[in-house]
């Protein structure tokens, strides 16, 4: 009976070996070299195990009851895990590396992150903020041993609550009075990164910036390029009505068509930003507005955290002054070129002639040229070859009168600089 016993020990003890064995295998499979894995902190250096099979795992009944209120801490935070009919995790202090938000990590005092998985099917949420004030985005999907596709949704949340987390990372932020809501539905895609959001903002109002240097009469603004020995031509402030007619019509076209109507941001620039499922690529797309908040208040790294200033400021902006005081200010602020700034040195320089004497092919070449003015510099100007395909394509929406006479280009010769 003794043997008996021993041999059914020795079975179970084996059996379970093998189990734990064969477990490890699923999950670790080093001859699966295409899934999607993460390196778990073990002595040594870690080992790369499968995504997959390691949320299945967590997920299921055994997994969960093996987890529940166990807990430990990780350089992103204290962490806490819980069984709620799915994996409950729940970090206090968390630590958010973001380098397209911010150059420091974000500092959240809690976030909630609940998922249930069936199968390769899989929902859940993410709730994030303090005791008083929180966010939450639902998701669902599908993972794979390679890749995971999902979708999730924001609700209609105040701006404040999810600007919050921002505000020990930028001074503007912290200090702007922001009103209004943001939802947005999207999709995300890993290991390799691809994501796209289709953001609804409703009723924004912002307050609270000192844009004073933007509103005051005279104007306080420095040409951060200007150098003026390297070109006679010297930044001199033009109004409106001297800045003629055809180089404000061009810029709009360039820049911003919907200058004239939106209200300091446009959504269908924020659509092409954040449509096209890519997380690699510039963070750009600004209207005028934003553009002018750059040039006057934050300049510095293109970043999401710098594309929310612009934002934020430019809708107050857009409060304080009219279409034609923020276009005034626009062509007077323009990087053109080296130590080119504003309309006035720009068309000296390049045509020997003010801004209200460009005619159309000019006004819009130097409108074409706003995005890359130093590259057309060199490449267009200094060489004499100009290329004409963007201020050509410029033109076809200018009047007829433009389109039937343009003009010719008729650089100046390039000046030593």
């Amino acid at each position: 009976m003794v043997l008996w016993l021993k041999r059914i020990l020795v079975m179970l003890l084996a059996s379970s070996l093998l189990g734990v064995i064969a477990l490890f295998g699923w999950i670790w499979q080093p001859l699966d070299s295409e899934a999607w894995r993460v390196r778990l902190p073990t002595p040594g250096g870690g080992i790369q195990v499968r995504v997959v099979p390691m949320l299945m795992l967590a997920t299921s009944t055994p997994g969960r009851w093996l987890l529940d209120r166990k807990a430990f801490s990780v350089h992103h935070g204290d962490i806490q895990l819980y069984d709620a009919d799915g994996l409950r995790v729940h970090c206090r202090q968390c630590w958010l590396h973001a380098q397209s938000i911010s150059d420091r990590p974000l500092m959240i005092p809690q976030v909630d992150v609940w998922i249930q998985m069936r199968q390769h099917q899989f929902k859940g949420y993410l709730r994030a903020g303090d005791d008083m004030h929180t966010f939450q985005i639902s998701f669902s999907g599908w993972a794979s041993m390679r890749r995971l596709r999902m979708t999730w949704r924001l609700p209609q949340t105040p701006l404040s609550e999810l600007l919050r987390p921002l505000h020990a990372h930028s001074l503007a932020i912290a200090r702007a009075n922001v009103e209004g809501t943001l939802s947005a539905t999207g999709t995300l895609r890993w290991p390799k990164p691809k994501w796209s959001a289709q953001p609804v903002l409703r009723q924004l109002k912002v307050g609270g910036l000192d844009i004073s240097a933007a509103t005051a009469q005279p104007v306080r603004y420095d040409c951060p390029l200007l150098d003026e020995h390297k070109h006679p031509e010297k930044m001199q402030w033009l109004p409106y009505d001297k800045l003629g007619r055809w180089l404000p019509m061009a810029t709009i076209i360039a820049e911003d068509a919907e200058f004239r109507h939106h209200p300091g941001y446009a959504i269908t620039q924020m659509l092409q930003i954040l449509g096209k499922e890519s997380a690699d690529k510039p963070v750009g797309g600004s209207t005028i507005t934003q553009q002018l908040a750059k040039y006057f208040f934050t300049r510095g790294e293109r970043s999401w955290k710098r594309k929310i200033e612009e934002l934020l400021y430019a809708v107050q902006l857009e409060e304080a002054l009219d279409k034609t005081q923020i276009l005034t200010l626009y062509l007077n602020t323009l990087d053109w070129g080296p130590s080119l700034c504003g309309a006035h040195a720009a068309a000296q320089y390049y045509f020997g002639v003010p801004p209200n004497q460009l005619n159309p092919i000019q006004a819009a070449w130097l409108a074409g040229i706003i995005r890359n003015p130093h590259r057309a510099w060199k490449q267009q100007f200094t060489t004499r070859q100009p290329n004409l395909t963007r201020a050509e394509s410029i033109l076809r929406f200018m009047p007829e009168r433009a389109r039937k006479q343009p003009g010719s280009l008729n650089f100046l010769p390039a000046k030593a600089g």
